[in-house]
């Protein structure tokens, strides 16, 4: 992660700094388009989504749609300068770990579907989404059997 650096002369940012502390403005453009929360709302917005994400992680009966909801509010709030996606996939784990599953893992083969359903969640929709983590599991599953066959 590039987020721990010296940007000029006497200006370090230690890794975890939010985007309210560098000031910085993200809107995201390439595989999916979305507006992310000014810099002065990261930090509210971040103690929201770890509110929320506790009570949905204890409340709700089905972990996808939890990892799913969690996710997005992760990558649209997009909190960091570097790692969100990471970041996302991480704590978006929480729920599928706690219900048996295997953490989100993503390849390359897997980018298109990713970003095709993230962009789809943005819009209302999580079904694409839910199905490619799905997809994931299912290919790590396969790998992990393969290499300890």
């Amino acid at each position: 992660m590039e987020t721990c650096r010296f940007l000029e002369p006497g200006r370090y940012i230690p890794a975890g700094q939010t985007r309210s502390s560098t000031k910085t403005t993200v809107q995201i453009l390439g595989h999916y388009s979305a507006h992310c929360c000014p810099f002065t709302e990261v930090d509210k917005e971040l103690d929201y989504i770890c509110t929320m994400s506790k009570q949905w992680i204890k409340s709700w009966r089905n972990p996808f749609a939890t990892a799913s909801w969690i996710h997005l509010l992760l990558a649209r709030s997009h909190p960091f300068d570097d790692g969100n996606g990471r970041i996302a996939r991480i704590i978006a784990s929480i729920p599928l770990v706690k219900a048996g599953y295997p953490p989100i893992s993503l390849t390359l083969r897997q980018q298109h579907s990713y970003y095709a359903g993230t962009q789809q969640a943005y819009d209302g929709d999580h079904s694409l989404f839910i199905e490619c983590l799905v997809e994931c599991m299912r290919d790590s599953i396969k790998y992990v059997q393969a290499i300890t066959a």
